[in-house]
């Protein structure tokens, strides 16, 4: 499991069965999140107000629960 978000992770992020992005900063990261949609999760939800540090909370959140439900 591992929270990333930038290009630099994307080697980091298909290692992890897990993948908490607080916040998409390249095309790149946007695809990857796209293509597994179940492994790479976006917590940024702007209709939320979810967005900078907020978002950053809720991935280490998310992140967790998952470790509490293992």
């Amino acid at each position: 499991m591992c929270l990333c978000d930038d290009d630099n992770d994307l080697e980091m992020a298909s290692a992890c069965g897990k993948v908490f992005l607080p916040s998409v900063s390249s095309m790149s990261m946007h695809n990857a999140a796209k293509s597994s949609p179940n492994k790479i999760i976006i917590m940024e939800n702007k209709d939320d107000g979810i967005i900078a540090t907020k978002a950053t909370e809720k991935a280490l959140s998310r992140a967790l629960l998952e470790i509490e439900s293992r």
